[in-house]
Parts: C-alpha cells; sequence; structure tokens
C-alpha cells in the first residue's frame, strides 16, 4: 500500500509523512519543486501541482490512499477538487484524507460525493 501525500513539504504534510513512514508505510510526497523536498530516506519524491491535476495522473499510479489538502500557491482555495477526485477514483485510490477549514467549496464537495472513502482533517 503506497499513500500519496499532497503537500509533503509543508508544515502538516510533512508531519504526515513522518506519521506514515513510522508506521512502516510506502510514502510517495507530491511537491511542485521536488529538488528542494528534504524528505527522509526512503520516500518517493514526485513532481505535481493540485492546481494543475494533469501533473498528477501518473504520481496517482498504484496509490491505495492519499492525503489532500485544499489549497494551492498562497493558500488559494482549489478549483480542481472535482478533476483530482476523479483522477483518484480511475487510478483505483481508495481513501483519502483530507485537510480543510470547514467550508465546503468545490473541493470539499467533489469528496464528499465521490465513491471514495474519506475523513476530514
Amino acid at each position: 500500500m503506497t499513500i500519496l501525500v499532497a503537500g509533503a513539504t509543508g508544515t502538516v504534510g510533512r508531519h504526515v509523512v513522518d506519521q506514515l513512514l513510522q508506521r512502516g508505510q510506502k510514502v510517495r510526497a507530491l511537491t511542485r519543486n521536488p529538488q528542494l523536498a528534504n524528505l527522509p530516506h526512503g520516500v518517493e519524491v514526485v513532481a505535481g501541482d493540485l492546481s494543475d491535476p494533469n501533473t498528477l495522473v501518473s504520481a496517482l499510479v498504484g496509490i491505495s490512499g492519499m492525503h489532500l489538502i485544499t489549497t494551492g500557491a498562497e493558500y488559494a482555495p482549489l478549483q480542481t477538487g472535482p478533476e483530482i477526485v476523479e483522477l483518484a477514483e480511475k487510478a483505483g485510490v481508495r481513501r483519502v484524507t483530507v485537510l480543510w477549514n470547514g467550508e465546503k467549496g468545490p473541493f470539499e464537495k467533489a469528496v464528499e460525493s465521490s465513491s471514495l472513502e474519506w475523513t476530514q482533517l
């Protein structure tokens, strides 16, 4: 089981990566700039940007679960949730955790109405 962590180099994402590794999970870290990721040994680092779902296609191959954030650059709410959820479902992702602030935008609504098992953080 490989878990994709979006925002893996951020404050929360880095903690998610560390906790997953401590539990023996395989982690694939999604970041806009893999060269600057500085993540622990054993983490597979891949380039991608949640604001451009086309960059996620190869990152989702072989993923069973993922941790997502609902904001992009400058902490602007992402509008690409429906596309990301559709890609995840097509790739066979089964479960997702989502870090959101309580307001339901397109991203949150897409997760809630999807076939994915999800947990709001």
